[in-house]
């Protein structure tokens, strides 16, 4: 079943990135175990997502060098995975943390590195697009230095507590939102975070980010693990945190 059915997008992957990001203490403070086919999930669909982009980043490499129309439809779905597999594996190493146990950080790990791999080889394929490309190439770079800045404030407020850096695209500047976060939430009003989605988080960063559909299926896979690991109140706070992705996904019949 393709995930384009239920119009998961780079923005819809940024959205549960925040689900993720907002519902961490109470997944932290109230769940003993998570559910271990969400985090088997998890790991497979981005096995599958890694091997079919590497094979795509192959196959325009000995087609034509640079090819610039295949890493944009490429780069937008690396960039916005990883805002939301380096958010959902820093939640993954907290609940290792305050369990004693590194099982679930192994797999975190393992996913984290393979997507590594996928964003190094993109980039090493801007690099040789052509000059006149130029523009193009800028536009992805953009695109690229949101989603890490957005990726380690996402991370920053959860790996404050538990000093779980270690998937931050830049761990000192996550360090510096979470420090943010923890002296806003004591003593100078909401979170850093908070702040983006009463004050128009769309209008600050998702709309950056692409509504087109994404065809794999393993997109749906994805999502539906991470979901299954959120609390089903934490999506119903409010009318900002009810995005069109949970309804579509829980539609589904998770």
């Amino acid at each position: 079943m393709s995930s384009q059915r239920f119009g998961l997008s780079a923005k819809s992957l940024a959205e549960l990135a925040l689900v993720v990001s907002q519902s961490a203490p109470g997944i932290l403070d109230g769940t003993k175990t998570l559910p271990s086919e969400s985090v088997r999930g998890f790991w497979q669909s981005n096995r599958l997502l890694q091997k079919r982009w590497m094979n795509d980043l192959d196959a325009g490499t000995s087609a034509r060098s640079g090819e610039i129309e295949s890493l944009e439809r490429l780069a937008p779905r690396v960039f916005a995975s990883e805002i939301l597999v380096r958010t959902f594996s820093t939640l993954l190493a907290a609940f290792d943390h305050r369990l004693g146990t590194d099982d679930l950080t192994r797999v975190a790990r393992n996913v984290v590195s393979g997507l590594l791999q996928i964003r190094m080889k993109t980039l090493s394929q801007l690099l040789v697009v052509p000059e006149i490309d130029h523009d193009r190439v800028l536009k992805i770079d953009r695109l690229r230095r949101r989603c890490d800045r957005w990726t380690d404030l996402l991370i920053g407020t959860i790996a404050s507590t538990d000093n779980c850096f270690e998937f931050a695209i830049d761990p000192d500047r996550a360090r510096d939102f979470g420090e943010e976060s923890v002296f806003a939430e004591t003593e100078y009003g909401p979170r850093p975070f908070e702040n983006l989605v009463s004050a128009g988080l769309r209008g600050t960063f998702l709309q950056h980010l692409s509504n087109q559909c994404f065809d794999e299926p393993e997109f749906l896979i994805l999502t539906k693990s991470i979901l299954a690991c959120v609390p089903r109140q934490a999506l119903h706070r409010d009318g900002s945190f009810r995005t069109l992705l949970e309804r579509r996904i829980y539609a589904s019949g998770r």
